[in-house]
């Protein structure tokens, strides 16, 4: 039986396939490795997933905030869903990472902040101008640097811009960052 190598989806391939390929198979033989590694990470960080969903939304010490064993994996994000039970907010959300082995992160440093930030930016768009197109309730999101934005955060900018535009007739932004410790990047959803 020929050597093969692991390929992102599962599946193997012989030298002789890989040669007939017109894509890069040594770069993509490293994703499954690289994967693993993420995923064990964030597993090992799944108490700090639960605070981070916990300060987003402001959840209470009795409030359940579980993260779920099933993860969906797309081809640049793996998605967690993270289930929370309280006295006002029943819901199951997504606490979205960017992959950074797809993202080539290690030889273009930036590439998740500004992958991100483009997401946030359509969300940001997509609410603004186009509100009858339902998408996804963003709740929070955090960038490399450890700035982030929660619903509560946006919540209250919200407020601060409408009384601005009735003071002023001018439209400050409605997101802005605050800093904080948290780990890595991702956005929740």
């Amino acid at each position: 039986m020929p050597a093969t190598l692991e390929l992102d989806n599962g599946k193997h391939i012989t030298y002789e396939s890989a040669i007939k390929k017109d894509e890069n198979i040594i770069n993509e033989a490293t994703y499954p490795r690289a994967r693993k590694q993420l995923f064990q990470k964030l597993r090992d960080q799944r108490a700090t997933i639960q605070d981070i969903v916990r300060h987003h939304l402001r959840l209470r010490g009795e409030d359940a905030c579980i993260v779920e064993d099933q993860w969906i994996r797309g081809s640049f994000n793996v998605c967690i869903p993270v289930e929370v039970r309280s006295a006002g907010f029943n819901q199951k959300l997504i606490f979205r990472c960017p992959m950074p082995h797809k993202l080539a992160e290690a030889t273009y440093p930036g590439t998740i902040d500004e992958k991100l930030s483009s997401e946030v930016g359509a969300y940001v768009w997509m609410q603004e101008y186009c509100p009858d197109i339902p998408i996804p309730q963003l709740y929070g999101f955090g960038f490399s640097d450890n700035r982030h934005v929660s619903f509560f955060y946006i919540t209250c900018q919200v407020l601060a811009n409408t009384t601005a535009r009735i003071a002023t007739a001018v439209k400050p932004g409605t997101y802005a960052a605050e800093f904080s410790s948290w780990m890595g990047v991702g956005e929740l959803s």
